[in-house]
């Protein structure tokens, strides 16, 4: 009989890759991707003016690239910050020559806001620039001190199935055969219950990258096991081998 394995619902990686190094079955099933949109003349015309902002606001890496390219290929240069959630996205702009912020104790938009004294952001001119299912906490919380505007420059979509994990993973769930499912955002919880809630998921347990996704697997009705303190994926899954470890 197999041994039971850790469902990853992304593409092979640097996260598998770890968890297969701590001795864990993997299987990789990509339920979503994003896709930059396909409009982009806003965008475009805001960055050409974009030192009328005080402060650009980036809470994921993909945001980050777009950002830096069409910056970079409208021979513009910003003088403001730019301010930064996790590491993937704080990497993809260190070399990029801007005054860029970022807070490494911060796991979340909120983490981030709360890092810095209100007085910060206080009458700034600021621009939001995230995916179409970003949690808009940072124009939330700002709402009452600076403008803030929003620019979405990519979407979040269903990848394209591959029908032949999906069958493998749907007889391992039937037969008991997974023993984790490992989540990355609230979307990724809905789009696996879209495919599997059919499916008995109560033996099935849930590893999850944040508070938000931890609620939404939550109300989804499932058993969530294991909550990463850090939002990057290479913490998610060094702590969470560890977890399995120490629970074996």
């Amino acid at each position: 009989m197999r041994h039971s394995a850790i469902l990853v619902l992304r593409a092979d990686g640097r996260f598998s890759e770890l968890l297969r190094k701590n001795g864990c079955k993997v299987i990789n099933l990509e339920l979503l991707k994003t896709e930059e949109v396909s409009d982009l003349d806003e965008f475009v015309s805001t960055i050409q003016r974009i030192n009328e902002y005080d402060g650009v606001f980036l809470t994921s890496p993909v945001a980050a690239e777009i950002f830096l390219r069409h910056l970079t290929s409208e021979g513009r240069k910003f003088s403001g910050k730019v301010y930064v959630l996790g590491e993937r996205a704080k990497t993809v702009m260190d070399r990029s020559g801007l005054r860029v912020i970022s807070s490494a104790g911060a796991n979340t938009a909120k983490d981030l806001i709360e890092s810095f004294d209100l007085s910060e952001f206080a009458g700034k001119n600021l621009l939001f620039i995230r995916g179409d299912r970003s949690v808009r906490t940072i124009p939330e919380m700002l709402a009452s001190i600076a403008p803030v505007d929003e620019l979405v420059v990519y979407n979040t979509v269903e990848a394209p199935r591959n029908d032949s994990v999906i069958e493998d993973v749907r007889d391992r769930l039937k037969m008991n055969d997974v023993a984790w499912t490992c989540f990355f955002s609230p979307s990724g919880v809905d789009t696996f219950i879209s495919n599997f809630g059919s499916e008995d998921l109560a033996t099935v347990k849930a590893a999850v990258i944040g508070a938000t996704t931890a609620r939404r697997a939550t109300e989804m009705g499932l058993n969530v096991g294991f909550i990463s303190e850090r939002s990057n994926a290479e913490d998610f899954a060094a702590g969470f081998a560890a977890y399995i470890k120490n629970i074996e």
